[in-house]
C-alpha cells in the first residue's frame, strides 16, 4: 500500500512538473518605507522603482497553482531628515511563494515573500543600517491573455528592516510596495 501511495505521489508530481510554466516578468514599483520611531526628524515619501525576474506557475489542480518567483526589486523611498531631502535606495533579491486561484482569464494570487538586501544607498542612514532579510506578505491579480499576463501586486513587510544597533530599538522601518507588471510565458 505504501508503494502504491508513493508511486501515485511521484506520478502526480511528475505530471505537475511537466505542465509547469516559466515566465519572464518585469514592471514598475511605487514603494515606500513606513517608519515608527520616537522622533519626527525623519519623514519618508513614496518613490518609483522597478523589478524584473522569473515567475513560475505549477498547477495543483484545475483552478489552484503554486506561483513562485525570483525577482530583483528596486525599492526605497524619498526621505527627509533635518530639512535635507535624499533618496533611500534598497536593492533586493525577492522570492515570493504565492498560491494562485484561476477564474477564467483572471488569476488571484497571494502568499509570503522573503527578500535579501543586495545593496543599499542612502543619504540619511549609514548603508549598514538595514537588516539583510525582509519578509512579509503579498497579494495581487493578473489578467492572462494568451501567453501574456498583466497584473498588479501589493507587498507589505512584516519584519523590521532597521538594525536595532544602528538606528535604536525604538525605530521600526517596513517596506511597502505596489507593483504593476507584465510577463511573457516561455
Amino acid at each position: 500500500m505504501k508503494k502504491l501511495i508513493l508511486l501515485s505521489a511521484f506520478i502526480s508530481m511528475s505530471v505537475a512538473t511537466l505542465s509547469a510554466q516559466l515566465m519572464i516578468r518585469g514592471g514598475v514599483n511605487y514603494s515606500d518605507i513606513a517608519i515608527d520611531a520616537q522622533t519626527d526628524d525623519v519623514v519618508f515619501d513614496s518613490k518609483p522603482g522597478f523589478h524584473a525576474g522569473l515567475n513560475g506557475n505549477i498547477p495543483l489542480g484545475p483552478v489552484f497553482s503554486l506561483r513562485p518567483a525570483a525577482l530583483y526589486q528596486f525599492k526605497g523611498a524619498e526621505g527627509m531628515s533635518g530639512g535635507t531631502m535624499t533618496d533611500v535606495d534598497l536593492h533586493y533579491l525577492e522570492v515570493p511563494l504565492n498560491l494562485g486561484l484561476t477564474l477564467g482569464p483572471i488569476v488571484l494570487e497571494g502568499g509570503p515573500y522573503l527578500g535579501y538586501l543586495l545593496n543599499s544607498d542612502t543619504g540619511i542612514f549609514n548603508d549598514d543600517s538595514f537588516e539583510k532579510t525582509d519578509w512579509g506578505a503579498n497579494f495581487g491579480a493578473v489578467v492572462e491573455i494568451s501567453n501574456v499576463g498583466i497584473g498588479l501586486n501589493y507587498s507589505n513587510s512584516l519584519s523590521n528592516i532597521a538594525k536595532e544597533d544602528r538606528l535604536g530599538a525604538a525605530t521600526e522601518l517596513k517596506n511597502g510596495n505596489l507593483a504593476a507588471f507584465l510577463y511573457i510565458k516561455l
